[in-house]
């Protein structure tokens, strides 16, 4: 079976948002696993740490099931709104923590480091993986779209801040983030196994 078209999957998509805001668990289980890993990507890229990472990942879905009946096909796409939601936790959490003291490291003798280590080598291996996804599919853009899109997504800049940045109407800087964020779906979902 080919695997579905841009519009077949966005037509997916639409109707697990559908299915989500009336409640439904398994729309929901299917919604997280389609944008699981792409999503992850993002938020350890914009965190740099992998527990932020997982934490802001599960905040967003916490948000995403309470808000579905939100969302608006004729405003954004799926995968859109989910990284606007997941851009804005990963914002507030880093605002949140600004101010955290910073931890100790463990000492190496510890065992229960040693145990949590081998515990995270998997989930850590792969997030390198998807975050090696991101960077190709980013690398593999036109540069004044990559550009844009690495500002919008990395950097907690508004928009109007990226465009007064880069010299370019706010019109355009959102012309590109989208058609950015539809290439990186696109090519993430390329490079999938």
């Amino acid at each position: 079976m080919p695997p579905p078209t841009e519009t077949e999957a966005l037509l997916v998509d639409i109707g697990l948002l559908a299915e989500i805001a009336a409640g439904d668990r398994a729309a929901f289980r299917q919604l997280y696993a389609r944008y699981r890993a792409p999503l992850f990507s993002f938020a350890l890229r914009f965190l740099g740490d992998r527990g932020a990472a997982e934490e802001v990942l599960q905040d967003a879905f916490v948000k995403i099931w309470r808000h579905a009946s939100a969302f608006d096909p004729r405003k954004s796409r799926p995968f859109t709104w989910a990284v606007t939601i997941l851009r804005r936790t990963c914002i507030d959490h880093q605002r949140k923590h600004r101010r955290a003291p910073l931890t100790t490291p463990l000492s190496d003798d510890d065992p229960d480091a040693a145990l949590s280590t081998a515990e995270s080598a998997r989930p850590a291996a792969e997030a390198r993986e998807n975050a090696v996804r991101v960077r190709r599919a980013l690398a593999g853009m036109p540069a004044p779209q990559r550009d844009v899109l690495e500002l919008a997504l990395f950097t907690g800049l508004t928009h109007a801040e990226i465009a007064q940045r880069l010299a370019q109407p706010v019109g355009s800087v959102k012309t590109w983030i989208r058609r950015g964020l539809f290439a990186l779906r696109a090519a993430l979902n390329d490079l999938m196994p």
